[in-house]
């Protein structure tokens, strides 16, 4: 078998196509996995986590033989992530492009080619390997395992490590004097290196330990726990099992999590059987990937417990069918329209009438009868919390020093007690993906690709149930868009509140007193009318912002454009400037936002900056391409860069092409170029009219 085989078997969901990959390649990323976290534990997570991810995202590689590089790289930024969390100050890139040109100058003086045999023995080159690389910093010695050990490009290693090429090019080179001063001083303390330049020693002792470790039994032990943990993870076991059409990103350490989570009840039901642990939440295109291991007690009675909802609906048809047979005559209530004002009364939750409104549209599109699984509740939380950026109906306080949302568990909570018993508790439980503490729920969540609006239009009440009848308007990103008339049944709980039990779609709706907005809108309304006013008025109080960043901007060969970067209705001022390599022209560029405070809005500038090729708008709204092209293969490398709290980032590689393809050209045709503007040009921020 071969890497082409292995990889098509592998995205069949053929197990022996993912045995192929990490049989071929294990041995080799673990040991650079050693070499970067200087820790063997945390190098058996590091690759655990890599072989995850990269499992998990098969479809985005479109060179199969590729593979060996393209996870290096996987655990690469996988390891940098890790060491980031641990040391928040590393990799920084102050002071890093000093020297960068005079390491393109210099790094052809030196041969890494391996060299003859040389006559150190075990105990003594693990010394010397021990030496030369404690010699370099965590970033100097990152760069140079993945230049020289595993080939990687400038470009893909900056890529990689989410930094710019130059700061890959200086700690190469400073890496390069390190060692250089290093290896002078072991010769005074009397080792004998044998007149060979340090970089290449390097190179070729850490080549001989491998390969000595290889065949040991202790790294056979090893690569079977390692494949052990992999193999018999949810996620994996679900793509190869074929159970779910729904993919997982799942945390080490699955039983010491499974165990904590158990102490912990950090979701449940109100039985107590509901329990279970969430292994991780991460983006990619746009979905949201959740994992989640049941408890054995879970799994062992999720089909005993009837839905709190099934027992009304019961006892309706049952008094239904026994008023059909009996002569005497009955009048049923006369449904009554729900009043505003008696939404917090009724609704579980106590939700107000746009809570209700923001439920139906990021809440669940059903209600199923078997009841909601784990990844559901992992979906819900991530739509909830994603779709009140823009309404504040979740509390969010920010992102934390991990740059993780942290939101109010109570806001949360109510929402979810409007539809389900399933309740986010604060406990001892912490995890490296979601905390809860003091009342705050922390985590990463996806950003959603699409936007819905729910706008009720009637409701029919009685003391038996609830039907709110309304307008489902739903704009995707890569799905068609659409609108739909529907309709909530809602009937009261043991406690009394009512809770949506179903959810359907509907052909016709009653009339009623509540119009949708976009009734109102075509009917002149001036409430409408005013809000259209309000809206110019913002555009107008953001764009005279913007101008003021502009008028700060000396370099005239500056260029600028407008372009919402992360989906919240408000366009971000990118200002960059122009750089050639070679063929292909490069922006350099910062960015900024406006966020509400009060009535106006507040200049916002975005943290760190990027540089891409040509950037390109990504079709599903979510940040920027950019782009790496290979001069003598024609690949082509496609990358995000977007905006997470209030940093720029860019992503690691997401698709591989050919230039010229039929696979570029709908890439090309889907992302359109963005389109800058020249700084003295400030008609895109006029005021309108």
């Amino acid at each position: 078998m071969d890497y082409q085989e292995a990889i098509a078997l592998a995205k069949s969901g053929k197990e022996e196509g993912f045995r192929f990959l990490y049989e071929a390649t294990h041995q080799s990323k673990y040991y650079l996995a050693v070499q970067y976290m200087k820790n063997e534990e945390e190098a058996k997570d590091v690759l655990q986590d890599a072989y995850i991810r990269a499992f998990s995202r098969l479809d985005s590689l479109q060179q199969p033989d590729a593979f060996p590089g393209w996870f290096g790289r996987i655990v690469a930024n996988t390891a940098k992530n890790r060491l980031v969390k641990n040391k928040p100050m590393l990799f920084t890139e102050m002071n890093q492009n000093e020297d960068a040109e005079e390491f393109e100058r210099s790094i052809e003086d030196e041969n890494i080619s391996i060299q003859p045999e040389l006559a150190y023995m075990q105990q003594e080159r693990n010394a010397l390997v021990h030496e030369l690389i404690d010699s370099l910093s965590t970033e100097q010695r990152m760069c140079i395992l993945m230049f020289y050990m595993e080939g990687d490009s400038i470009r893909q290693i900056a890529s990689a490590l989410g930094c710019s090429e130059n700061t890959v090019k200086s700690r190469l080179n400073y890496g390069r004097k390190n060692l250089k001063i290093k290896s002078e001083q072991l010769q005074k303390k009397g080792y004998c290196l044998y007149g060979i330049a340090p970089l290449p020693l390097l190179i070729y002792l850490l080549r001989a330990q491998a390969s000595e470790l290889f065949g040991s039994s202790a790294y056979a032990q090893v690569g079977q726990a390692i494949a052990d943990k992999v193999f018999g993870d949810p996620q994996i076991r679900h793509i190869i099992d074929g159970v779910s059409e729904t993919r997982y990103a799942v945390k080490t350490g699955v039983n010491a999590a499974a165990k904590s989570a158990a102490k912990s009840g950090f979701l449940h039901t109100a039985a107590g059987k509901a329990t279970a642990i969430f292994l991780g939440v991460c983006v990619a295109g746009g979905t949201i990937y959740g994992a989640a291991r049941l408890i054995p007690s879970l799994a062992e009675n999720r089909n005993e417990t009837t839905p709190p909802a099934a027992q009304p609906t019961i006892q309706a048809t049952a008094t239904t069918a026994e008023a059909a047979t009996t002569p005497v005559s009955t009048t049923a209530p006369e449904p009554k329209a729900l009043a505003e004002a008696d939404y917090p009364a009724l609704i579980a939750g106590g939700l107000t009438k746009e809570e209700v409104e923001f439920v139906l549209a990021y809440g669940p599109d059903e209600i199923p009868e078997q009841g909601f699984s784990l990844s559901d509740y992992t979906n819900l939380l991530n739509s909830l919390c994603m779709g009140s950026k823009s309404n504040g109906i979740i509390k969010n306080y920010g992102v934390n020093e991990e740059w993780k949302a942290q939101y109010a568990v109570e806001d949360i909570n109510r929402l979810f007690a409007s539809f389900t018993d399933y309740r986010f508790e604060e406990s001892d439980w912490d995890s490296e993906f979601i905390r809860i503490k003091d009342g705050v729920l922390v985590y990463a969540p996806a950003t959603l690709n699409y936007a819905v609006t729910a706008d009720i239009v009637a409701t029919e009440y009685t003391e038996g149930e609830i039907n709110i009848y309304y307008t489902y308007q739903y704009t995707g990103y890569e799905k068609p868009s659409y609108t739909a008339s529907k309709r909530a049944v809602l009937e009261p709980t043991a406690d009394g509140p009512y809770r949506i039990v179903r959810i359907e779609a509907v052909e016709t709706q009653p009339e009623g007193t509540e119009a949708t907005p976009s009734t109102e809108a075509a009917s002149g309304d001036p409430e409408s009318e005013t809000g259209g006013a309000n809206r110019v008025n913002e555009d107008a109080g953001i764009k005279k912002l913007y101008a003021g960043v502009l008028d700060d901007v000396s370099d005239e060969t500056a260029r600028y454009c407008l372009q919402d970067m992360d989906g919240d209705g408000i366009q971000e001022l990118l200002i960059g400037t122009e750089n050639a390599d070679g063929p292909f022209i490069y922006y350099d560029f910062h960015v900024y936002s406006c966020e509400k405070q009060g009535d106006a809005y507040a200049l916002k500038p975005i943290n760190g900056s990027a540089t891409a090729m040509g950037p390109r708008i990504a079709a599903d709204g979510n940040g920027l391409y950019s782009q790496q092209i290979s001069r003598g293969t024609g690949t082509v490398e496609v990358l995000r860069i977007t905006i997470q709290g209030d940093k720029l980032v860019s992503g690691s590689v997401e698709q591989e092409m050919t230039l010229g393809s039929s696979e570029y050209k709908t890439f090309d045709a889907a992302n359109p170029t963005v389109e800058w503007i020249d700084i003295s040009d400030r008609s895109a921020i006029a005021p309108a009219g």
